[in-house]
């Protein structure tokens, strides 16, 4: 149980805030005002997408990595991906707003089972080809991964969770680019 609490805690660390402040930019209140690697990245540049990006991957990625090597076992691991998911989109400090969880969820689906990963990465390539949109490929991705995690691997069901959590918190995202096909973002 504390190691699935300090996961959530490690969650709430939003790196997208932490690069905004270094820069002097309260990002909730810019563009978007989604506090992740997107939003750091229109209103910073690249390097901060690339920092946010990574921070935030590496959340899921420690998760995963800390619970191997305390030996405990793959269901409480992925019980630990869905609070490091939860602490990323809803912080305690911030009333519960904070990013989309797109590269946390990834860092632990690298983490967690690093051949599937494959998996993940043929949704979304094949999903691009049809939608030409990120947005749209991302979920295809995550949809695939989540089906094949929820076949093959014992704990995949609750990794599919947190995968069901990423989508919804894009809901209005997909939305748009439903509405707006053909736009590669």
């Amino acid at each position: 149980m504390f190691y699935i609490l300090l996961s959530y805690l490690f969650g709430t660390i939003l790196f997208a805030v932490v690069i905004g402040k270094i820069k002097g930019i309260d990002l909730q209140h810019a563009n978007s005002g989604n506090l992740g690697a997107r939003n750091a990245g229109r209103t910073l540049g690249k390097w901060a997408f690339i920092l946010v990006a990574v921070g935030d991957g590496l959340k899921g990625l420690i998760v995963v990595v800390a619970g191997r090597i305390l030996e405990l076992p793959e269901l409480t691991i992925a019980l630990a991906v869905i609070a490091v998911v939860l602490g990323h989109l809803y912080p305690f400090w911030n009333r519960g707003k904070g990013g989309k969880g797109v590269a946390t969820v990834i860092g632990a689906m690298v983490a967690f089972s690093p051949i599937l990963i494959l998996v993940f990465l043929a949704g979304f390539l094949l999903s691009l080809l049809v939608t030409k949109s990120a947005t749209l490929s991302m979920t295809g991705g995550f949809i695939v991964y989540g089906l094949v995690m929820s076949v093959y691997i014992e704990a995949g069901y609750f990794i599919a969770i947190s995968l069901v959590l990423v989508i919804w918190k894009q809901r209005h995202s997909i939305g748009e680019r439903v509405k707006q096909p053909n736009v590669l973002e």
